[in-house]
């Protein structure tokens, strides 16, 4: 598979599960890097540089895939091996424990 014919399937895939791609171009100085996946107004946008080649195109749009529950959708195999690749294991949360605030006194109620 061509590495354009990979970047329309992530494209699509993106499309189906409501994930809003958009290239802009990062040149103004008030956007510097790559791009990668946001939230506005509790949707998901992949926002990436216009001038990237299709590789780091790839490389953003499947990073940001890899954060979404892919399991119900179908994706060609090569596609979901390449966004599985960049999936990053997620640690388990470690519990807090509260700790007294300093200055305040702890007492049981009577």
């Amino acid at each position: 598979m061509t590495p354009s014919r990979v970047l329309h399937e992530l494209e699509e895939l993106a499309a189906r599960i409501g994930l809003t791609v958009r290239a802009e171009p990062f040149g103004s100085g008030l956007l510097s890097g790559r791009g990668g996946l946001c939230w506005v107004r509790g949707r998901p946008l992949v926002v990436m540089d216009a001038t990237l080649p299709v590789a780091d195109r790839i490389a953003v749009l499947a990073g940001a895939l890899a954060r979404f529950d892919l399991d119900a959708v179908y994706v060609p195999p090569l596609v979901r091996a390449r966004i599985e690749g960049l999936r990053a294991p997620f640690p388990r949360p470690t519990p807090r424990v509260p700790r007294p605030r300093p200055g305040l006194a702890r007492t049981r109620p009577g």
